[in-house]
């Protein structure tokens, strides 16, 4: 462990620092130096490691937590690198997975009061962290989405999120409206369904509060006091596993039923056994042929929402749109674009101010080098059929059309209906050429 800097009652290790005042309590700040956003990586894992040792050298005099974000987010996710992450490449990364849901377990169980100030949105492995405090304070800000939509990506919660969220809200929600579907929660939706336990203008601030109104000594989860009901049981629901089957069918993704079994496991388990038999799950789904494929997907769509420079083509001598609505609902386009944002082709002989001026007006975009030919429409007119979609779109290729390749896979599934588990119709294009 490297040394901890100290200058008074402030400390830091890697991506954490935290500062004891007066009366006990303890506001740990996540803050990675020199990134705009906090990742889960491993200065993260070594920063909350070393807050964690001392906190629990120091309980005798510790009142509680406050657990925030310096930056604009709390926390974003997983630090991946953008492109196709292999399973491999991903069971390397994940190597910090049970570290960091053992860090999530030592913080729930220290036996003091914890809260999460959420300043901004949360994502992954971040909403878990948070779901592992015994409180959480958010804004009531519109633009802050806090969401666990790992099945988008083909997985599931992993870092005790599944666990959590199954003994909170009960199985059926769990699977249906939670983490099932991936859904993608605004403070006051996450409010409204226990996600979060209070919104505030000064989440700090109310979060300390919070801590401080608690009577000094010993505190637990609610689920693990005595006396405490899973909502709905611990049973599996009736029709649970049909309406699964129902909302699954044509999809090779196990993603689904997978949260069904998790959920349906764990709710009568102790919490440590249930956190094993999520992670047991995760790998397994860790493992599955759609993996590299979504994953591929999931940084076409961060691409395109403008968390990367779009590619320059050369493209006609002005602007000319094409607009399509999005016909799919996908958990991780929510994530990155609003329900109703419409997919709009560009041609332009300034393909970056053009992207700003749709993304400002909350369109995604897609760069072409010819505005008379749509390359939505051609994978419309050629569906639903995917084998169809696909010729349509190398028929367009071959005849010269240049497209954002991002943009266009992007597009394919979200506006062309082409299936979300091939990554989109140009990476599974790709694929059939590779072989892969």
């Amino acid at each position: 462990m490297t040394n901890i800097q100290r200058s008074g009652a402030v400390r830091r290790e890697g991506a954490v620092r935290w500062e004891w005042d007066a009366e006990g309590v303890v506001t740990v700040i996540l803050d990675d130096p020199g990134r705009t956003a906090n990742m889960i990586n491993r200065r993260h894992h070594e920063g909350l490691e070393a807050c964690l040792d001392d906190l629990a050298a120091h309980l005798d005099r510790l009142r509680g937590v406050v657990l925030t974000s310096a930056k604009r987010s709390f926390v974003a996710g997983p630090e991946f690198e953008p492109g196709e992450i292999t399973p491999q490449e991903a069971a390397a990364t994940y190597d910090l997975l049970v570290p960091l849901r053992d860090q999530a377990r030592r913080l729930e169980t220290l036996g003091r009061p914890v809260a999460a100030a959420l300043n901004g949105s949360a994502l992954g492995g971040g909403f878990e962290l948070a779901l592992a405090c015994h409180h959480r304070v958010g804004p009531d800000d519109p633009n802050v989405v806090w969401a666990l939509a790992e099945t988008g990506m083909g997985i599931l919660p992993a870092g005790g999120g599944t666990v959590r969220v199954t003994r909170m809200a009960g199985i059926a929600a769990t699977v249906l409206d939670i983490v099932g579907p991936g859904t993608v929660f605004h403070p006051r939706s996450a409010l409204a369904a226990g996600l979060v336990d209070e919104l505030a203008d000064d989440v700090v601030a109310a979060a300390r509060a919070w801590v401080l109104a608690r009577p000094p000594g010993a505190f637990t989860q609610r689920w693990e006091r005595p006396g405490y009901r899973i909502p709905g049981g611990t049973a599996e629901p009736s029709g649970l596993a049909e309406e699964v089957r129902l909302r699954s069918a044509g999809s090779p993704v196990r993603a689904l039923a997978t949260v069904l079994d998790v959920a349906v496991r764990s709710a009568g388990a102790p919490a440590d056994e249930a956190f094993e038999i999520e992670t047991a799950a995760f790998r397994t789904l860790l493992g599955a042929p759609e993996f590299p494929a979504l994953s591929h997907l999931f940084f076409a769509m961060r691409t395109v929402a403008g968390t990367a420079t779009p590619t320059a083509y050369p493209v006609a001598a002005a602007p000319a749109r094409h607009e399509f609505p999005q016909l799919v609902a996908h958990p991780l386009a929510a994530v990155f674009f609003a329900p109703d944002a419409p997919v709009v082709e560009i041609a332009s002989d300034a393909p970056v101010r053009a992207v700003a001026e749709v993304r400002a007006r909350g369109g995604i975009p897609v760069v072409t080098n010819d505005g008379t030919t749509s390359f939505v429409q051609a994978l419309r007119d050629a569906g639903p059929d995917p084998a169809a979609m696909t010729a349509a779109a190398r028929r367009a290729l071959d005849a010269g059309l240049v497209v954002d390749p991002a943009g266009a896979d992007v597009a394919s599934v979200l506006a062309a209906g082409f299936p979300p588990w091939t990554g989109g119709v140009l990476h599974h294009l790709s694929t059939i050429s590779t072989g892969r």
